[in-house]
Protein backbone atom coordinates (compact mmCIF):
# COMPACT_ATOMS: atom_id res chain seq x y z
CA UNK A 1 0.00 0.00 0.00
CA UNK A 2 0.89 3.89 -0.46
CA UNK A 3 2.45 6.27 2.28
CA UNK A 4 0.27 8.29 0.61
CA UNK A 5 -2.69 9.44 2.78
CA UNK A 6 -4.06 11.87 0.40
CA UNK A 7 -2.97 11.40 -3.12
CA UNK A 8 -5.01 10.18 -5.61
CA UNK A 9 -4.65 5.99 -5.85
CA UNK A 10 -3.77 5.81 -9.66
CA UNK A 11 -1.16 8.03 -9.10
CA UNK A 12 0.74 6.30 -6.99
CA UNK A 13 -0.11 2.73 -8.71
CA UNK A 14 -2.03 1.11 -6.28
CA UNK A 15 -5.00 1.03 -8.74
CA UNK A 16 -4.28 0.45 -12.61
CA UNK A 17 -6.09 1.99 -15.54
CA UNK A 18 -8.59 -0.51 -17.18
CA UNK A 19 -6.99 -3.19 -20.23
CA UNK A 20 -6.40 -1.43 -23.44
CA UNK A 21 -9.27 -1.60 -25.70
CA UNK A 22 -11.90 -3.19 -23.10
CA UNK A 23 -15.54 -1.45 -22.45
CA UNK A 24 -14.10 0.60 -19.72
CA UNK A 25 -11.18 1.80 -21.62
CA UNK A 26 -13.60 3.18 -24.08
CA UNK A 27 -15.28 4.92 -21.63
CA UNK A 28 -12.07 6.59 -20.38
CA UNK A 29 -11.10 8.10 -23.59
CA UNK A 30 -14.55 9.20 -24.32
CA UNK A 31 -14.14 11.29 -21.14
CA UNK A 32 -10.45 12.24 -21.81
CA UNK A 33 -7.93 9.72 -20.42
CA UNK A 34 -4.69 9.22 -23.14
CA UNK A 35 -3.26 6.42 -23.10
CA UNK A 36 -0.27 7.32 -23.95
CA UNK A 37 0.93 9.75 -21.03
CA UNK A 38 3.26 9.51 -18.22
CA UNK A 39 1.48 9.34 -14.94
CA UNK A 40 1.63 12.33 -12.53
CA UNK A 41 4.04 12.11 -9.52
CA UNK A 42 1.65 12.40 -6.73
CA UNK A 43 4.83 14.10 -4.51
CA UNK A 44 4.46 17.08 -7.33
CA UNK A 45 2.27 20.15 -6.84
CA UNK A 46 0.46 18.83 -9.70
CA UNK A 47 -0.24 15.39 -7.84
CA UNK A 48 -0.75 16.91 -4.24
CA UNK A 49 -3.74 19.37 -5.44
CA UNK A 50 -4.97 16.26 -6.89
CA UNK A 51 -5.00 14.82 -3.73
CA UNK A 52 -6.27 17.81 -2.13
CA UNK A 53 -9.49 17.93 -4.38
CA UNK A 54 -9.77 14.15 -4.10
CA UNK A 55 -10.01 14.63 0.23
CA UNK A 56 -12.20 17.80 -0.38
CA UNK A 57 -14.83 15.91 -2.65
CA UNK A 58 -14.85 12.81 -0.60
CA UNK A 59 -15.14 14.85 3.00
CA UNK A 60 -17.53 17.38 1.49
CA UNK A 61 -20.00 14.12 0.52
CA UNK A 62 -19.33 12.25 3.47
CA UNK A 63 -20.03 15.14 5.85
CA UNK A 64 -23.26 16.29 3.41
CA UNK A 65 -22.37 19.31 3.20
CA UNK A 66 -23.07 19.33 -0.73
CA UNK A 67 -26.76 18.76 -2.62
CA UNK A 68 -25.20 15.33 -4.20
CA UNK A 69 -21.98 15.81 -5.18
CA UNK A 70 -22.15 19.59 -7.05
CA UNK A 71 -19.65 22.22 -6.65
CA UNK A 72 -16.38 22.65 -8.57
CA UNK A 73 -12.35 23.42 -7.16
CA UNK A 74 -9.68 25.41 -9.13
CA UNK A 75 -5.96 25.21 -8.23
CA UNK A 76 -3.27 28.14 -9.74
CA UNK A 77 -0.31 25.69 -10.60
CA UNK A 78 3.75 27.23 -10.06
CA UNK A 79 5.79 24.77 -10.60
CA UNK A 80 6.45 22.93 -14.43
CA UNK A 81 5.05 19.73 -15.30
CA UNK A 82 6.93 17.31 -16.91
CA UNK A 83 5.61 17.87 -21.07
CA UNK A 84 5.46 13.90 -21.27
CA UNK A 85 2.46 13.97 -18.59
CA UNK A 86 0.56 16.69 -20.70
CA UNK A 87 -1.44 16.88 -24.32
CA UNK A 88 1.20 17.99 -26.98
CA UNK A 89 0.45 21.91 -27.50
CA UNK A 90 -0.67 21.64 -31.20
CA UNK A 91 -3.18 18.63 -30.35
CA UNK A 92 -4.63 20.57 -27.10
CA UNK A 93 -8.17 22.40 -28.09
CA UNK A 94 -7.98 25.95 -28.21
CA UNK A 95 -10.87 27.99 -26.81
CA UNK A 96 -11.73 31.58 -25.77
CA UNK A 97 -12.83 33.01 -22.69
CA UNK A 98 -15.62 35.36 -22.35
CA UNK A 99 -15.56 38.65 -24.04
CA UNK A 100 -15.62 40.70 -20.83
CA UNK A 101 -12.88 39.03 -19.38
CA UNK A 102 -9.22 38.63 -20.02
CA UNK A 103 -6.20 37.20 -17.71
CA UNK A 104 -3.01 38.53 -18.93
CA UNK A 105 -1.13 38.04 -15.77
CA UNK A 106 -2.06 34.44 -16.37
CA UNK A 107 -0.01 34.40 -19.95
CA UNK A 108 1.72 30.91 -19.93
CA UNK A 109 0.36 29.50 -16.97
CA UNK A 110 -1.86 26.62 -16.06
CA UNK A 111 -4.25 26.15 -14.18
CA UNK A 112 -5.89 22.65 -12.59
CA UNK A 113 -10.06 22.41 -12.92
CA UNK A 114 -12.44 20.05 -12.12
CA UNK A 115 -14.44 19.25 -15.52
CA UNK A 116 -18.28 20.10 -16.25
CA UNK A 117 -19.88 17.81 -14.65
CA UNK A 118 -17.85 16.02 -12.68
CA UNK A 119 -18.83 14.39 -9.12
CA UNK A 120 -16.71 15.50 -6.57
CA UNK A 121 -17.41 12.56 -4.84
CA UNK A 122 -15.59 10.62 -7.29
CA UNK A 123 -12.59 12.87 -7.79
CA UNK A 124 -10.61 10.20 -4.80
CA UNK A 125 -12.28 6.83 -6.25
CA UNK A 126 -11.56 7.24 -10.37
CA UNK A 127 -8.45 8.55 -12.91
CA UNK A 128 -7.62 12.21 -12.89
CA UNK A 129 -8.04 12.63 -16.16
CA UNK A 130 -11.87 11.88 -16.39
CA UNK A 131 -12.92 14.35 -13.58
CA UNK A 132 -10.01 17.11 -14.13
CA UNK A 133 -8.42 19.10 -16.43
CA UNK A 134 -5.89 21.67 -17.00
CA UNK A 135 -5.51 24.48 -18.29
CA UNK A 136 -2.96 26.50 -20.08
CA UNK A 137 -3.32 30.31 -20.92
CA UNK A 138 -1.82 31.58 -24.02
CA UNK A 139 0.09 34.75 -24.60
CA UNK A 140 -3.14 37.15 -25.65
CA UNK A 141 -4.51 36.23 -21.81
CA UNK A 142 -7.56 35.49 -23.61
CA UNK A 143 -7.13 32.17 -25.54
CA UNK A 144 -6.65 28.97 -23.65
CA UNK A 145 -6.15 25.46 -24.57
CA UNK A 146 -6.67 21.99 -22.77
CA UNK A 147 -3.62 19.80 -21.44
CA UNK A 148 -4.94 17.67 -19.83
CA UNK A 149 -8.79 15.78 -19.09
CA UNK A 150 -9.46 16.14 -22.73
CA UNK A 151 -9.47 14.42 -26.18
CA UNK A 152 -7.26 15.32 -28.56
CA UNK A 153 -7.89 18.18 -31.53
CA UNK A 154 -7.48 15.79 -34.14
CA UNK A 155 -9.50 13.28 -32.35
CA UNK A 156 -12.07 15.66 -31.38
CA UNK A 157 -12.04 17.13 -35.35
CA UNK A 158 -11.96 13.38 -37.17
CA UNK A 159 -14.49 11.86 -34.96
CA UNK A 160 -17.04 14.95 -33.97
CA UNK A 161 -17.50 13.74 -30.64
CA UNK A 162 -18.66 16.09 -27.45
CA UNK A 163 -15.53 17.61 -25.58
CA UNK A 164 -14.75 17.39 -22.28
CA UNK A 165 -14.55 21.03 -20.77
CA UNK A 166 -13.39 22.47 -17.23
CA UNK A 167 -16.31 23.32 -15.06
CA UNK A 168 -18.70 26.56 -16.75
CA UNK A 169 -17.46 28.37 -13.97
CA UNK A 170 -13.99 28.59 -14.60
CA UNK A 171 -13.86 32.37 -15.89
CA UNK A 172 -14.89 33.19 -12.16
CA UNK A 173 -11.45 31.20 -11.16
CA UNK A 174 -9.35 32.88 -13.78
CA UNK A 175 -10.20 36.52 -13.26
CA UNK A 176 -9.83 35.85 -9.42
CA UNK A 177 -5.93 34.58 -9.91
CA UNK A 178 -5.42 36.85 -12.33
CA UNK A 179 -6.47 40.25 -10.05
CA UNK A 180 -5.60 38.51 -6.61
CA UNK A 181 -3.06 36.13 -6.79
CA UNK A 182 -0.55 38.10 -5.20
CA UNK A 183 -3.16 38.25 -1.57
CA UNK A 184 -3.26 34.50 -1.33
CA UNK A 185 -5.79 33.64 -3.85
CA UNK A 186 -4.36 30.22 -5.25
CA UNK A 187 -6.95 27.79 -4.77
CA UNK A 188 -10.83 28.59 -4.64
CA UNK A 189 -13.51 25.79 -3.53
CA UNK A 190 -17.00 26.25 -4.98
CA UNK A 191 -19.61 24.62 -2.72
CA UNK A 192 -23.32 24.46 -2.81
CA UNK A 193 -23.76 23.52 0.41
CA UNK A 194 -27.11 22.29 1.82
CA UNK A 195 -28.19 24.47 5.17
CA UNK A 196 -26.41 27.56 4.43
CA UNK A 197 -29.23 27.66 1.11
CA UNK A 198 -32.03 26.31 3.54
CA UNK A 199 -31.53 29.23 5.91
CA UNK A 200 -30.94 32.39 2.78
CA UNK A 201 -34.40 31.20 2.07
CA UNK A 202 -35.62 32.25 5.60
CA UNK A 203 -36.07 35.13 7.37
CA UNK A 204 -32.20 35.40 8.17
CA UNK A 205 -31.00 35.17 4.58
CA UNK A 206 -31.58 38.88 4.08
CA UNK A 207 -27.90 40.57 3.25
CA UNK A 208 -28.19 42.70 6.25
CA UNK A 209 -29.11 39.69 8.69
CA UNK A 210 -27.52 36.63 7.59
CA UNK A 211 -23.75 36.79 8.59
CA UNK A 212 -25.13 38.11 11.44
CA UNK A 213 -27.05 35.01 12.13
CA UNK A 214 -24.62 32.54 11.90
CA UNK A 215 -21.98 34.26 13.99
CA UNK A 216 -23.64 34.69 16.74
CA UNK A 217 -23.69 30.59 16.86
CA UNK A 218 -19.81 30.72 17.57
CA UNK A 219 -17.93 32.56 19.42
CA UNK A 220 -14.73 32.32 17.15
CA UNK A 221 -16.63 33.25 14.30
CA UNK A 222 -15.92 36.66 14.67
CA UNK A 223 -12.51 36.72 15.56
CA UNK A 224 -11.57 34.82 12.82
CA UNK A 225 -13.44 36.47 10.14
CA UNK A 226 -15.08 40.21 11.65
CA UNK A 227 -11.76 41.74 10.12
CA UNK A 228 -11.54 40.46 6.78
CA UNK A 229 -15.50 41.42 5.72
CA UNK A 230 -17.45 38.63 7.22
CA UNK A 231 -19.41 36.87 4.35
CA UNK A 232 -19.77 38.82 0.84
CA UNK A 233 -23.14 38.64 -0.22
CA UNK A 234 -23.67 37.62 -3.94
CA UNK A 235 -27.32 38.53 -4.53
CA UNK A 236 -28.56 35.68 -6.73
CA UNK A 237 -27.51 35.54 -10.79
CA UNK A 238 -26.77 32.96 -12.99
CA UNK A 239 -24.17 30.57 -12.20
CA UNK A 240 -21.70 30.78 -15.55
CA UNK A 241 -21.67 34.72 -16.32
CA UNK A 242 -19.43 36.68 -16.55
CA UNK A 243 -21.03 39.34 -14.22
CA UNK A 244 -20.78 37.09 -11.20
CA UNK A 245 -16.78 36.83 -11.67
CA UNK A 246 -16.79 40.98 -11.75
CA UNK A 247 -19.16 40.83 -8.69
CA UNK A 248 -17.36 38.03 -6.64
CA UNK A 249 -13.99 39.93 -7.69
CA UNK A 250 -15.48 43.04 -6.19
CA UNK A 251 -16.53 41.18 -3.12
CA UNK A 252 -13.38 39.39 -2.61
CA UNK A 253 -11.52 43.08 -2.86
CA UNK A 254 -14.25 44.03 0.37
CA UNK A 255 -15.29 47.32 -2.41
CA UNK A 256 -18.34 46.80 -1.10
CA UNK A 257 -17.25 48.09 2.25
CA UNK A 258 -15.83 51.13 2.33
CA UNK A 259 -14.05 51.50 6.11
CA UNK A 260 -12.24 48.05 5.34
CA UNK A 261 -8.64 47.90 6.33
CA UNK A 262 -5.79 48.13 3.85
CA UNK A 263 -5.24 45.00 1.53
CA UNK A 264 -8.04 43.16 3.56
CA UNK A 265 -9.65 41.06 1.59
CA UNK A 266 -12.25 38.27 2.09
CA UNK A 267 -12.01 34.94 2.03
CA UNK A 268 -15.67 33.55 1.28
CA UNK A 269 -18.29 34.46 -0.68
CA UNK A 270 -21.79 33.64 -0.52
CA UNK A 271 -24.05 32.96 -4.23
CA UNK A 272 -27.29 33.54 -2.89
CA UNK A 273 -28.91 30.05 -3.22
CA UNK A 274 -25.98 28.91 -4.98
CA UNK A 275 -23.73 28.39 -2.43
CA UNK A 276 -19.97 29.68 -1.05
CA UNK A 277 -16.78 30.44 -2.95
CA UNK A 278 -13.63 30.44 -0.56
CA UNK A 279 -9.97 30.96 -1.32
CA UNK A 280 -7.05 29.95 0.30
CA UNK A 281 -3.35 29.33 -0.41
CA UNK A 282 -3.85 25.72 -1.31
CA UNK A 283 -7.09 23.12 -1.44
CA UNK A 284 -7.71 22.52 2.17
CA UNK A 285 -7.19 26.14 3.32
CA UNK A 286 -9.84 27.18 0.60
CA UNK A 287 -12.66 24.33 1.68
CA UNK A 288 -12.05 25.06 5.35
CA UNK A 289 -13.76 28.36 5.05
CA UNK A 290 -17.14 26.90 3.14
CA UNK A 291 -16.87 24.08 5.77
CA UNK A 292 -16.86 26.37 8.93
CA UNK A 293 -20.24 27.92 7.85
CA UNK A 294 -21.87 24.61 6.62
CA UNK A 295 -21.17 23.97 10.42
CA UNK A 296 -22.71 26.61 12.11
CA UNK A 297 -25.50 26.82 9.23
CA UNK A 298 -26.31 23.08 10.33
CA UNK A 299 -25.98 23.98 14.13
CA UNK A 300 -28.15 26.34 13.83
CA UNK A 301 -31.05 24.89 11.69
CA UNK A 302 -30.52 21.51 13.32
CA UNK A 303 -31.27 23.05 16.78
CA UNK A 304 -34.37 24.93 15.73
CA UNK A 305 -35.52 22.72 13.91
CA UNK A 306 -35.36 20.21 16.75
CA UNK A 307 -37.75 22.54 18.99
CA UNK A 308 -34.21 23.69 21.02
CA UNK A 309 -35.35 27.46 20.35
CA UNK A 310 -31.49 27.60 20.18
CA UNK A 311 -30.52 31.43 20.15
CA UNK A 312 -27.65 33.04 18.72
CA UNK A 313 -25.57 35.56 20.78
CA UNK A 314 -26.41 39.35 20.44
CA UNK A 315 -24.25 42.09 19.04
CA UNK A 316 -23.23 42.84 22.79
CA UNK A 317 -22.15 39.75 23.33
CA UNK A 318 -20.10 39.34 19.86
CA UNK A 319 -18.91 42.72 20.67
CA UNK A 320 -17.55 41.44 24.19
CA UNK A 321 -16.27 39.07 22.82
CA UNK A 322 -14.16 40.80 20.60
CA UNK A 323 -13.15 43.44 23.19
CA UNK A 324 -11.71 40.61 25.27
CA UNK A 325 -10.22 38.53 22.57
CA UNK A 326 -8.09 41.68 21.18
CA UNK A 327 -7.31 42.90 24.91
CA UNK A 328 -5.60 39.10 25.80
CA UNK A 329 -3.69 39.74 22.21
CA UNK A 330 -1.94 43.26 22.91
CA UNK A 331 -1.53 43.02 27.26
CA UNK A 332 -1.46 40.67 29.63
CA UNK A 333 -3.49 42.33 31.86
CA UNK A 334 -7.41 41.85 31.70
CA UNK A 335 -9.60 43.97 29.99
CA UNK A 336 -10.86 46.82 32.36
CA UNK A 337 -14.61 48.08 32.12
CA UNK A 338 -15.85 51.66 32.21
CA UNK A 339 -16.94 51.43 35.75
CA UNK A 340 -12.79 49.49 36.16
CA UNK A 341 -14.05 46.33 36.58
CA UNK A 342 -11.75 43.39 35.93
CA UNK A 343 -13.18 40.88 33.39
CA UNK A 344 -11.47 37.38 32.01
CA UNK A 345 -11.95 36.38 28.64
CA UNK A 346 -15.45 35.32 27.44
CA UNK A 347 -17.04 36.85 30.66
CA UNK A 348 -20.36 37.79 28.97
CA UNK A 349 -22.86 40.15 29.93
Amino acid sequence: MSDYSLANPFLTRDLSPPPPRSFRDRQWCARGYQHNLRPISPDSELGVFIGQMGWVGSHAHTHGYLWGSAGNMGALLDESIDPDCLLPYVESPRYTLPRTISVPSLAGRRVLFTKSGARLDMISLEHPALNLAIVEVESDGIHYRMRFGTQSASRLKSEKQNATRPTSEMFHYMLIFDQLETHGFKALVHLQPKFLNLISRTEYGHPSRFYDFLKGYEPETPIMYEGCGGIGFVQERAPGIPELSHESLRLFKMEDSPSHPENAMRYILYWVGHGTFSRGIDLLDAYKHGEYFEAAARMAWEANQGKINAQPYNDEIVNCILREFHANQNSTESPVTEDGEKHGVYNYP
